[in-house]
């Protein structure tokens, strides 16, 4: 396997499939000797009670790939230690690979490797500060680097940027999903809105998370917690006197896994 691509084991990619498919999900090594690959036979039970026998294929294979690395990257992004921002003036990035811009805009330095520079993230997180928005994209970067490797990550993400949404390459715009999706995959980013925040604290407006699984999600500033646990966090950030709940919103972000594949120019 080409350096830096990050692949999943039969008991990751069976445990993925539970959480879509079901507690009947089973995936059964049927392909490459010990290795998941679309050959794999994939046995399920439908909406309506039926078992399916199938294969992984290749777009399932693809799209579990992406939501496992996203998954990992949530968690590595977690303990790398990375700031909290809630303002400009607490934004900061390492100067040696990072510029920054006013608000926190962000972006890869002439000379530097896009992929080193969003791994720098997470080894030196204490060098880096900013919001929820931005840190959900790094995940959402760093995500595609482990699936293509980081030749092809530099290759298509050369001019690297980050700020917030508004920021967006034209092959991540490409690849992302969004709406309300067919099922609720680990690896999906949501937004949990608290209508309303206290205005002293406006960062916490909402929480920008990616789904862990298990009932589980990440969120730049509020840590991993389960939908109960985000919501009282949210709750206790509003103004006085306030009567609205937090909840999770029905915006779902899912990067096609088959979209993200095509970048790969040097597959296994």
């Amino acid at each position: 396997m080409p350096v830096g691509k990050v692949t999943h084991s039969r008991a990751e990619v069976e445990s993925l499939l539970k959480e879509v498919y079901g507690p009947s999900a089973v995936l059964r090594d049927a392909g490459m000797p010990g290795k998941v690959d679309p050959a794999d036979v994939f046995v399920y039970k439908n909406g309506k009670g039926k078992l399916v026998k199938t294969t992984l294929g290749k777009t399932r294979y693809q799209q579990a790939q992406m939501q496992l690395n996203i998954v990992k990257a949530a968690r590595a992004f977690h303990a790398a230690g990375v700031n909290f921002s809630g303002s400009s003036k607490t934004d900061k990035v390492n100067t040696e690979l990072w510029w920054m811009g006013y608000g926190g805009k962000m972006g890869v330095r002439q000379g530097v490797k896009p992929s080193d520079a969003i791994n720098d993230i997470f080894k030196h997180g204490d060098k880096y500060g900013m919001e929820c928005a931005t840190g959900t994209m790094v995940v959402l970067y760093k995500g595609i680097l482990d699936t293509i490797g980081p030749n092809d990550f530099d290759r298509a993400f050369a001019k690297t940027r980050l700020f917030r949404w508004d920021i967006k390459d034209d092959d991540f715009k490409a690849a992302e999903k969004v709406g309300k999706l067919p099922g609720f995959w680990p690896g999906d980013h949501t937004y949990f809105k608290n209508p309303e925040f206290d205005p002293s604290n406006s960062a916490f407006q909402g929480e920008n998370v990616i789904y862990l699984g298990g009932g589980e999600y990440f969120g730049h500033g509020l840590g991993i917690a389960t939908e109960k646990e985000l919501i009282a966090s949210l709750n206790g950030l509003r103004r006085p006197g306030a009567t609205k709940s937090a909840h999770r919103d029905d915006f779902e972000l899912r990067l096609d896994g088959g979209k993200i594949a095509k970048l790969d120019l040097d597959p296994d």
